[in-house]
This record gives C-alpha cells, sequence and structure tokens, in this order.
C-alpha cells in the first residue's frame, strides 16, 4: 500500500502554501477536503476507507470493551472498576433506557453510513489506467467487508436489525423497519461475497498488513454462517444452515493459506504469523499501551512511582469457572473434591519443582498458562507471582471484601490483597494473561509496545468446521479438526458421540479462544447462558501457612450475578426508539 499518510500531509502542505495569497477564500480548509475531492482522488479515497477500519476491535483505550474485555459480560471474568456499567447489567437491569456498555447500536450505524456513502460515490471515480482500476475494486471489496462486519455484529446481539445500503438524503424516507434475522444475514453473506470477488489472498509485502483479504472475508462468512445455524437463531435445527456453515469454514481451509502457530503462547505476541487471518494493530503512541497498565497485576511489570500505574490495574479479574475448565495435561477434568487437585490446583508443584526433563512443572493444559496469571505464574526474570496472604482470621470462606470482614495481615505476598497498595491487586485471585508479555518492564519501556487484537485465526476456523460438521452429522469430521487444535498444545485426543461431543466441541471451543471476546457470543448463540451466567462469579483466596509453604485455597462468591433470558438479545436504545418506531426485543 502506499505511503497514505505521507501523500495526504503532502497535500495539505502544499495547500499552506497558498494562504496569503488574494484566493485564499477560494481554498479549501487545511484540515479538511471537499466531497468532491475525495472522489476524485484515489488516495484521498484510500484514506476514507482506512478510516472506516476503525470499526474493528482492537486492544486500544476505550476500545477493550469490544475485544477482550467482552469476557465480563460472561462467566470467564469481571471488571475490578466497574466500567462499561458491568454493574447494571449483573444488576438484570440492562435495558433501553440502561443499554450498558455493550450497546454498539449507534457505533454500527455511524461506520455503515461511512461505507454506504463510498459505495454510491466511487463510482464517480474514473480509473487512469488499470492499476487504479485494481485499486478501486479492492477498496470497494473492503467496504464490503468492512458494512458486513457491523451487520453481521448486530445482527448476533440484536438479532434482526435496520437494513440502510444507501446514504440517507433530506427528502428520504427515515420511517424503516427491523427486517428479519435471516434476512441480515442474507444481506452480510451478499456483502462477503462482493468482497471475496474483489480482494486478493494476500499482498506481496507487510505495507498493507491489516488489510482485509479474500480468506478474511470467508473466515467472516464462516462466523456468520456458525452464528445462523446456531439454537438461539435456528430454532427448527435446519440442517442445511450447518451444512452451509461447515462449507464455509472448509472453504477457509482448502485455501492453504493458514496453518496454527507452534508456540500457543508466542502467537498472540507477534505482529505478525500464519495463524492471523484478521487483526488490527495497537497504535502505541495514542495510548493503546495503557492495555499493559491496565491488566497487569499489581506489583507487576515494574510499574511507575509516583503515579497511578504503579505496578498495574487487574483491570480484567478471571473467575473460578474458567480456570476449573482447563484440563489436566492427562486430559482429565479438574475436581475440588480430588485431595490431589485441590493441594495443587494449578499443577506446578512446589515453587519452583520441575519436571524431569529440568523445565517447570506445568501439569494443567498449557493454555491455562498463556492464559490466566494465577499465584505461582512466572513473571519478568523467573519471579513469581504471589497473590497468598498469611493471616489470623479462620473465616475463610467470606468474601474478603465484605465490610464486615477483618484481617490481621502478618506476611503476604506482593501480590495479594494483603498488600497495603491493594488498589491495584486481582481480586479475584487471577487475572488476564493473554496477549500480555511477562517479560515487558512497566517501568522501563512505559508506553511503546505495539501488538494487535487477532479478531479471527485459524484455530477458529477449524472449530468452526468441527461443530458445524458434528451438527450437520458428520462426527468423525468433527473429532479429526478438534484433536488437530489439541495436538498444536500436546493434549491426548478426544473421541465420543451425540451430546457427550457436543459437550466436548464446545468446551475446546471455550479454552482455546477463552478471554478473546467470544464466549459472549457463543453462550447465548448455544442458549446456555441463562444457566451458566446466572450464578455467582468465584474466586479463590490462598492462605498460606506461616510456618511452611503448605497453601490452601478457599473458594468465594466475589460478585452476585443475575441474567434473565430477555438478554438473549440486547435492548434496542431508548436514544433509537425516540427517533424511529421499532420492534423492541421481547421483555424490554
Amino acid at each position: 500500500m502506499r505511503n497514505i499518510y505521507k501523500i495526504l500531509v503532502a497535500i495539505i502542505l502544499s495547500f499552506s502554501l497558498f494562504a496569503c495569497s488574494d484566493e485564499l477564500l477560494d481554498k479549501q480548509p487545511l484540515d479538511k477536503f471537499s466531497e468532491a475531492s475525495v472522489w476524485q482522488d484515489l488516495n484521498l479515497a484510500e484514506v476514507y476507507v482506512n478510516n472506516q477500519y476503525k470499526v474493528l476491535p482492537k486492544l486500544g483505550w476505550y476500545e477493550w470493551i469490544r475485544s477482550y474485555q467482552l469476557s465480563c459480560f460472561t462467566d470467564e471474568a469481571t471488571h475490578k472498576y466497574g466500567y462499561h456499567s458491568i454493574y447494571d447489567y449483573w444488576g438484570g437491569i440492562m435495558g433501553p433506557s440502561i443499554p450498558t456498555g455493550i450497546d454498539v447500536w449507534r457505533y454500527h450505524y455511524e461506520f455503515i453510513k461511512g461505507c454506504n456513502e463510498f459505495l454510491q460515490k466511487i463510482d464517480t471515480y474514473i480509473p487512469e489506467d488499470d492499476e487504479e482500476e485494481a485499486i478501486k475494486d479492492r477498496l470497494t471489496g473492503e467496504i464490503y467487508a468492512l458494512r458486513a462486519w457491523s451487520y453481521m455484529d448486530l445482527a448476533a446481539r440484536y438479532g434482526g436489525v435496520v437494513l440502510i445500503t444507501e446514504p440517507f438524503g433530506l427528502n428520504d424516507d427515515f420511517l424503516r423497519t427491523r427486517s428479519t434475522f435471516d434476512q441480515t444475514v442474507e444481506l452480510v453473506i451478499s456483502d462477503l461475497d462482493n468482497a471475496i470477488q474483489r480482494l486478493p489472498l494476500s499482498y506481496p509485502d507487510d505495507s498493507n498488513w491489516g488489510r482485509i483479504t479474500k480468506g478474511a472475508a470467508m473466515a467472516m462468512k464462516s462466523r456468520m454462517l456458525l452464528y445462523a445455524a446456531s439454537p438461539l437463531f435456528n430454532p427448527t435445527n435446519d440442517i442445511t444452515k450447518w451444512e452451509q456453515a461447515a462449507a464455509a469454514a472448509k472453504a477457509v481451509i482448502d485455501l492453504d493459506l493458514y496453518e496454527m502457530e507452534g508456540d500457543f503462547k508466542q502467537m498472540f505476541l507477534t505482529n505478525k504469523n500464519r495463524e492471523i487471518i484478521l487483526s488490527r494493530g495497537n497504535d502505541a503512541v495514542n495510548n493503546d499501551g495503557l492495555f499493559d497498565y491496565f491488566e497487569v497485576a499489581e506489583g507487576l511489570g515494574g510499574g511507575i512511582d509516583g503515579n497511578d500505574y504503579n505496578g498495574g490495574w487487574s483491570s480484567t479479574m478471571v473467575g473460578q469457572a474458567l480456570v476449573d475448565d482447563f484440563e489436566w495435561d492427562d486430559g482429565t477434568m479438574f475436581d475440588w473434591e480430588n485431595p490431589a487437585h485441590a493441594a495443587d490446583p494449578y499443577g506446578i508443584g512446589e515453587n519452583g519443582q520441575v519436571d524431569g526433563n529440568g523445565d517447570p512443572l506445568r501439569k494443567r493444559d498449557p493454555r491455562f498458562y498463556a492464559s490466566i496469571t494465577f499465584d505461582g505464574s512466572p513473571w519478568i526474570s523467573d519471579s513469581l507471582v504471589q497473590f497468598w496472604i498469611c493471616e489470623e482470621s479462620n473465616n475463610y470462606n467470606l468474601n474478603p471484601f465484605d465490610p464486615s470482614f477483618t484481617l490481621s495481615y502478618t506476611v503476604y505476598g506482593r501480590n495479594s490483597i494483603g498488600n497495603p497498595k491493594r488498589w491495584g491487586v486481582a481480586e479475584t485471585g487471577y487475572s488476564y494473561r493473554k496477549s500480555m508479555d511477562p517479560y515487558y518492564n512497566l517501568d522501563k519501556e512505559q508506553f511503546p509496545r505495539s501488538i494487535p487484537w487477532i479478531i479471527i485465526r485459524y484455530a477458529e476456523i477449524l472449530l468452526n468446521y468441527a461443530e458445524a460438521s458434528f451438527e450437520a452429522g458428520d462426527p468423525d469430521v468433527a473429532i479429526h479438526w478438534i484433536n488437530q487444535v489439541r495436538a498444536r498444545v500436546d493434549m491426548p485426543p478426544i473421541s465420543g458421540s451425540g451430546d457427550e461431543l457436543r459437550e466436548i466441541i464446545r468446551h475446546e471451543r471455550r479454552v482455546e479462544l477463552c478471554l478473546e471476546g467470544h464466549h459472549f457470543y457463543d453462550a447465548r448463540r448455544w442458549m446456555i447462558a441463562h444457566e451458566t451466567f446466572n450464578k455467582p462469579l468465584v474466586g479463590v483466596r490462598i492462605v498460606k501457612d506461616k510456618f511452611s509453604d503448605t497453601k490452601v485455597y478457599n473458594l468465594f462468591e466475589y460478585e452476585q450475578r443475575s441474567w434473565p433470558e430477555k438478554y438473549y438479545l440486547q435492548p434496542i436504545p431508548q436514544y433509537e426508539l425516540e427517533k424511529v418506531t421499532l420492534q423492541q426485543n421481547p421483555g424490554y
């Protein structure tokens, strides 16, 4: 891709040369270009398209709610500081006037408007040669894919929505109604098919890294069709929808462009690898680097004395339900009733214990260690996270943050609730780790780290194919691809049939894609959220014996939660209902 921003700056500077001329009032403003100029300059049209990419989620400031912090609206995690109106959500009072931080209605329609504007106006540009024709066609494909992304996310959250495919004029009829969910899916697939026809499989160099490719559009199609085939949106279990979803995922596999990275943990820390199908980069200059400060636990990563970022905020605190879902490395499930499990729940033995090869002992699914920070996690130069405390109270099962609970701390781990600087500690006993580099020193590096948010990766496509194939009646295909995903982290192969295999497939998706925002959609489309979300979020308090290294792991209810069944679809926000008459979703 040509360096559009340099070109844009050059154009602006060229205008400034005429600032003292008599024709100043006839010149275009320096901070913007006329509408006509955008559509008569392919460079400016590309800048316009680049701006539309902001609709995609990333790790940046206040954009976390559209990426990993969607996990806080599931049983995976909670938010320490109550951002995104999360207390209203878990209080069961989300509604049209309290849409909470997960409301994206206005957000997506603003980008849809921009996409529609492009699709209407770009045809006024007459390419000078075949190269410009190809660029114009590619930009059009990107816009179709970006509009599809918005409608896909709207459909997955609200069901059928208002379909707008052209810019509104002053004399247009604004009285639109909601289309059905199936009609919304049809538009998404149509847009993606248009994109697939226009987009390249790849780019010859890294200058276009992050742009939507043919494979990315095909992967979006796989996700949309999987959602459409699921119980929430396919109550009659139309098998043809599962077959369509399976075919879409298989088409991505057959491209033979992608593969799973060998190192699961490192895959999230590199900007480019063959597992990434679509990602959005972080801007380390414009506060996106704050991601590390917000998520690292208190006392980790260095810290800057004298400000609010002293060692981390532990914003996304993981719950026990997710921790317990990671198997042991032999494929057995974790069980607190098993004394051996309860004595060493993280499979690390005594601190510093090694296995027969001299490597640190790790007896749980390797994805656990790459996804969650826990007591005993390594962090920077082989130091270990310390979430334990020593205390003199025997009220082990009380929530330590209940006002009636008092402790007399004598010794405490530096990252624990016993720390006098406990403002930033992980109160559930666990914090977010995926996409975080334990060797990144916040004190030394401060804000420069730039890492991508992976929006779609190859493992998701394999899991899509496995699930859709099973539901379409081909369990052998499902087993094969589930085992491919597990083999990457040396987990033993699975087998099964019927409902048991369905649960295995869903379980594998949960642990592989945990804390990436997927479970927010998956638990609802499977229609299990009213059972799995409608219970307290549990944490752990680790009490260490004063005179030995023996630890006792005490579970407690950290956060009470209510998840009414109307939450399967989000409410149409009141600000929209006041403008037009739309049918509200059930229960609101």
